[in-house]
């Protein structure tokens, strides 16, 4: 039983430090990133260089010597590769690289055979039977099958939270700069850059929008392009107020105020509905780590007299 911890043991902390350090440094990237963006933006802005304001920096066709191997094992998985919804899935975790399919399959195909050689180790040196050397490696095959799915899931369930609650904020900024006269899309333009600080998954979406119909894209299509890249309920009525407006010729500014309004009593009542499940979420905390405790500290002492008594009565 030893032999067998001490390999698993071994790869939750090599995992743990790999995701710690993953972690650390996508967070200094990021923040640097930004702050490279907003420099650059202004003084694109103060120098008037139109060129360097186009280039965003949100497509890159090139893939790191790196990972070349990790994109030709994804040809393993040709189902994945073409996939219409795996794109669409990738793009709403935030992956928008051209081959970001064929990275994710070779990841796949990586995490599976790794997991099912981790598992035939494991087996062979606990000595297992057959039949248990089948349901460890059959688990563990399983186990690196999906787990790329998992954390693709887990981070587009991310992604779209932070979506969803910064989308009042970045109307709210829409709805302002359309009534000071400016254009749907230079309206867009600005709020995705200004939104930047609070949300770089919005302020990413809306900046290729603008460099969708910059490339001519008609608005319609960019802004049904930004409803399936962000898979997000709100975003999705967005875009039909937004289309509705521009094709019947009704104020935008009204009609993005009205939804303003209608967000922002949405996400009151999503807080209203988190309060009111955490009584409920609190109580398996409370029966089975906090009351056992409880009784312990308050019936520890009298039980211990009750038995020093007891036992000098004797």
């Amino acid at each position: 039983m030893t032999l067998l911890l001490i390999p698993v043991l071994t790869a939750l902390a090599v995992l743990a430090l790999a995701a710690a350090l993953y972690q650390l440094r996508y967070r200094s990237v990021g923040i640097s990133q930004r702050l490279h963006r907003m420099v650059d933006a202004d003084e694109a802005v103060l120098m008037g260089d139109a060129a360097k304001l186009d280039d965003d920096g949100l497509v890159d066709t090139s893939i790191p010597f790196y990972f070349q191997p990790l994109a030709f094992l994804g040809f393993l998985l040709p189902t994945q590769v073409y996939s219409e919804t795996l794109k669409w899935e990738l793009a709403q975790a935030g992956y928008r690289h051209l081959e970001a399919r064929r990275l994710f399959a070779g990841a796949r195909v990586v995490s599976t055979i790794g997991l099912a050689l981790a598992g035939i180790l494991i087996a062979m040196v606990a000595r297992l039977q057959p039949h248990e050397l089948f349901l460890v490696v059959g688990v563990a095959t399983a186990v690196g099958y999906i787990g790329p799915v998992m954390f693709l899931h887990a981070r587009q369930s991310r992604r779209q939270t932070e979506i969803t609650l910064s989308l009042p904020d970045a109307l709210d900024l829409l709805v302002i700069c359309v009534e000071a006269g400016q254009g749907l899309n230079a309206a867009l333009m600005k709020v995705g850059k200004e939104i930047g600080i609070n949300s770089p998954a919005l302020s990413d979406d809306l900046m290729i929008v603008n460099n969708e119909m910059r490339a001519g894209v008609s608005r319609t299509q960019a802004l049904r392009n930004l409803s399936l890249r962000t898979g997000v309920d709100d975003v999705r009525a967005l875009v039909a107020v937004m289309i509705q407006s521009d094709r019947f010729g009704t104020s935008v500014a009204q009609a993005l105020r009205i939804h303003a309004g209608s967000l922002r009593t949405r996400r009151r009542q999503r807080a209203e509905e988190k309060a009111r499940k955490a009584p409920i979420k609190m109580l398996f905390p409370l029966v089975f780590c906090i009351f056992p405790e409880m009784f312990v500290v308050l019936l520890a002492p009298g039980m211990l007299e009750l038995f020093r008594a007891l036992s000098q009565s004797q």
